[in-house]
Order: structure tokens, then sequence, then C-alpha cells
């Protein structure tokens, strides 16, 4: 009823509070950090030196330019809602009898051939290299004596067991 995007808020509310886990009394980051750092002075063995500890102050003072990139994010999305709402543009409709194509290009898209796929329930497009794709030059089945292309040989199942019509099982 006022007016506010849903989506719009949402990430609003996702902002801050990623914000509020990083300050107190409620920063639950601050607290995982504060339960792995070091409380006291110990001696590193690997390194032969005493490592100092770190005090909940250091820990603080070092989020603090997370939390000031933070606001400044919320601020943001606040003054400028167009960086959250951009999908409420006019939709991009694709035409299916349409093609589109880059500069300098044939219709296939950077520089290959056009890929012919064919509405589910239809016979696919082949013209022998299947799914729609012209044949790779070098690379076509072995051709029998009466130029008839070979059956590929069965792949075996996973495993090593052959399978029982060529293709693998899963």
């Amino acid at each position: 009823e006022l007016g506010i995007d849903l989506i719009w808020f949402g990430v609003l509310l996702g902002v801050n509070l990623q914000t509020s886990f990083l300050t107190p009394p409620f920063g639950f980051a601050l607290f995982y950090l504060r339960s792995v750092a070091p409380a006291k002075a110990w001696f590193d063995k690997v390194s032969n030196r005493t490592i100092e500890p770190i005090t909940t102050k250091a820990i603080y003072t070092g989020t603090l330019p997370f939390i000031i990139i933070q606001v400044i994010m919320l601020g943001l999305l606040i003054a400028f809602p167009g960086l959250v709402t951009h999908y409420k543009g006019d939709p991009v409709v694709i035409q299916p009898q349409t093609q589109q194509t880059l500069p300098g290009d044939n219709g296939g898209g950077l520089g290959l051939p056009p890929l012919q796929l064919s509405p589910p329930g239809a016979a696919p497009a082949d013209n022998g290299g299947g799914i729609g794709l012209p044949p790779l030059n070098g690379l076509e089945p072995p051709a029998n004596a009466d130029g008839a292309a070979q059956p590929a040989a069965p792949v075996p199942a996973p495993g090593g067991l052959p399978a029982l019509d060529g293709a693998p099982k899963f």
C-alpha cells in the first residue's frame, strides 16, 4: 500500500543485517574472531618467535572500514533504488523466428556455423555432425566398403563392464 518494492526492501534488510554482524553489541563475526584470536602471547615453534595477543579493541577497529563501506552502500541503495529494481525495465523479448547475430558474423555466433535445434517432439535437424552441427573435419566415423558410416564401438559402462546397448549406464 505504501508503494515499497519488496525486493528492494529485502536487499536493504540484507545489507543492514550484514552490517549488524560487524557491529557491537550483536556483532557475531566479531565474537567468532575473538574466539579464535590469541588472547595472550604465545611462542610459535615454526617461526621461533613470540606472537603478540590480538585484543578485542584491535578487532573492533579493524572492522571500521568495512562498516563504513556497508553504510555507504546502504545509503546508495536508499538514494538509488534502481540499483536493485533494474529488473522492472522493459523485458527483452527474443522472437523465435529471428536470429540475432554479431557484427561481422555469418549467423552462427562467434564465427561458428549456425546451431540448428528442433522443437520438442520433432525429429532433430541433423546433417551428420550430431545435435544439428556440421561434422568436424577429419573426425567423421570411418566408412564401410559401401561408403556407409560404421556404427560406433560400444562404450563400456562404469566399472569396466560392457553396456548392453552401447551407451553407458549409470
